[in-house]
């Protein structure tokens, strides 16, 4: 199956989504704004033991903005897949100084097992990309939520981003803990709209044509205007999205 990458797949990602998110889709963003904060209250009251994984992006950006005056001590946790972009990192330290966040964590896998991955499965097919992610990305997320003691864990998910994502709810189950999706029903233009009037600095590899970010195996540019935000991820890797989250990716 060739995976859609044109806007269409907006659309089939919105028809995927439960009623109570899309229902939401619409609304104004002053009004989407006011209820991601609802979603944060709860959570932070209803789980005294919770943190935030941040990944750098624009919709991270905006979870981090959102939940920050609410919960100023939040533990924050980045995943260095040791396969990231330098800016990314410089992005990081940037963000860290600014926003004065004291609980942030950068974690990362014992070590880069990106060239043995690719002599044995060959780079970018399904069993490499399935390895190397879990390997680098998932199990360190997974270990820091378990040495953490995280009964929730926000993240900075859309439904409109991709079909596995588009089927989540604002409260969803895992084995040892609850993923809350704060932005579950915001479009890519509310997070633009957001950080503009918020005069909020994002990554600067947006500005180099990427239009979502991941590790340098896994993204490319985007410059295709007519193309869905999640062009430049590769194909193989939205293929086997249900599986990768299965495993715990988000």
């Amino acid at each position: 199956m060739t995976q859609d990458f044109t806007k269409e797949r907006t659309k089939t990602c919105e028809n995927l989504m439960k009623p109570e998110a899309r229902e939401l889709l619409d609304l104004p963003l002053n009004q989407k704004v006011a209820k991601s904060q609802e979603i944060i209250k709860e959570a932070i009251q209803k789980y005294p033991k919770i943190g935030l994984g941040f990944s750098g992006g624009t919709d991270s950006l905006v979870l981090l903005h959102l939940t920050l005056p609410l919960k100023k001590d939040i533990p924050i946790v980045f995943v260095n897949t040791r396969q990231e972009f330098p800016i990314m990192l410089k992005f990081m330290e940037e963000v860290k100084e600014k926003w004065n966040l004291k609980n942030f964590y950068e974690i990362k896998a014992e070590e880069n097992k990106l060239h043995r991955f690719i002599e044995k499965y060959g780079l970018k097919t399904p069993e490499f990309t399935t390895e190397c992610c879990n390997y680098h990305k998932i199990a360190p997320m997974m270990k820091a939520i378990q040495d953490f003691g995280f009964e929730a864990f926000f993240v900075g998910l859309r439904g409109v981003e991709h079909e596995e994502r588009a089927k989540e709810t604002f409260y969803s189950p895992r084995k040892n803990h609850t993923r809350v999706h704060p932005l579950l029903f915001w479009r890519q233009q509310d997070i633009l709209n957001y950080v503009k009037e918020n005069n909020i600095k994002t990554n600067p590899l947006y500005n180099q044509g990427f239009t979502s970010l991941g590790c340098t195996i896994c993204t490319e540019k985007n410059l295709d205007p007519n193309a869905h935000e999640r062009a430049g991820r590769g194909e193989v890797r939205e293929q086997i999205m249900e599986k990768l989250r299965e495993l715990g990716y988000t």
